[in-house]
């Protein structure tokens, strides 16, 4: 086996080794669990003291007594200044309110990121913009393992530490194996390919990626076929990309320790196509599972979404509540 592989496995293995521990399953945070506010912990790398004390789920209430809202404030405190810091914790599920001191360095474990912080993390009222329909799976987690080939040239691998530093739109097409469902599905993707077209040279000018992304091969003659409808605009067509995630592959890595299986989590079991947006903080703050609005209301509010409420500041609600000199 070639030293990078086994070093990326070796890597892999890792990382996983403290998610039991720091990152129990969660159901997909509702309305009632941001309300309260704060910063919701979306994964934790752990660090040198305290970190064991902070789990997925759990909300940042304040550090050094200064009240927090949002991802970007916890950015620029710094977490990782390996120096202790007395956070204020709002436990998962319960009424708990907890100090713990932490004491974290930069994680230079997640490779091409440098100095990865110890917990990826999102306002809570940031968070909660998102539709109940919108809220499957994944929503509220890091960006997950990950990996897509791009079918178009140049060709080439795409993971999901390489998504991290600039939102993203994905659209991931899986056929369903009955022949009709999969004949519906294959003649409906072609105006959801339009749809997304459209719209990607506004999405791109608002620093949002698009990925058109298929669970099957793409060769040219299916390219082709989902590119019929789609005008290419003075920038050409977005590119194509074949889903290639296997829990076996050390390149298929994200922000989150590896999965068993990407497909469990982004299709949950059901065979329908996903759109799933990551922010530029690498948080999944958008994930349906089929169409719950129609094809063309869900990629519709899916590209708003997008362009208009990724900003990890706090509302002007959130704000007002903040005490003075706080802020």
């Amino acid at each position: 086996m070639p030293r990078s592989l086994l070093s990326a496995l070796t890597l892999s293995l890792g990382l996983c080794a403290c998610g039991p521990e720091l990152n129990p399953p969660r159901p997909p945070p509702a309305h009632s669990e941001l309300a309260p506010g704060g910063v919701w912990v979306a994964y934790n790398l752990g660090c040198e003291v305290g970190c064991e004390e902070i789990k997925r789920g759990d909300r940042i209430l304040a550090i050094d007594g200064r009240p927090v809202s949002s991802g970007a404030e916890i950015d620029q405190i710094d977490l990782a200044r390996n120096e202790p810091l007395k956070l204020q914790i709002a436990k998962y599920g319960s009424n708990e309110i907890r100090d713990v001191t932490i004491v974290a360095k930069p994680n230079e474990l997640l490779p091409p990121i440098a100095a990865a912080p110890p917990m990826f993390t999102v306002g809570a009222d940031a968070l909660d913009r998102a539709p109940d329909w919108a809220r499957s799976k994944l929503f509220g987690h890091a960006i997950p393992a990950i990996r897509f080939y791009r079918a178009d040239e140049p060709r080439g691998y795409i993971n999901g530490r390489e998504l991290y530093g600039r939102a993203a739109l994905l659209v991931i097409w899986e056929l369903p194996p009955m022949i009709e469902e999969y004949r519906r599905s294959l003649a409906l993707a072609p105006s959801v390919y339009a749809h997304l077209q459209e719209f990607s040279d506004e999405l791109a000018a608002a620093g949002v990626d698009s990925y058109f992304i298929t669970d099957f091969r793409a060769e040219p003659a299916i390219r082709d076929m989902l590119r019929q409808t789609a005008d290419p605009g003075p920038d050409g067509f977005i590119p194509i990309f074949q889903l290639s995630s296997s829990p076996t592959n050390g390149f298929t890595v994200g922000l989150e320790g590896s999965a068993a299986d990407i497909r469990e989590a982004m299709f949950d079991y059901s065979r329908a196509p996903v759109v799933v947006i990551f922010d530029r903080r690498g948080i999944v703050r958008f994930h349906t599972r089929g169409f719950p609005a129609g094809p063309q209301d869900t990629l519709s509010v899916a590209i708003d979404f997008a362009l208009h409420s990724l900003t990890d500041a706090p509302s002007v609600r959130t704000l007002a509540s903040v005490p003075s000199g706080a802020q």
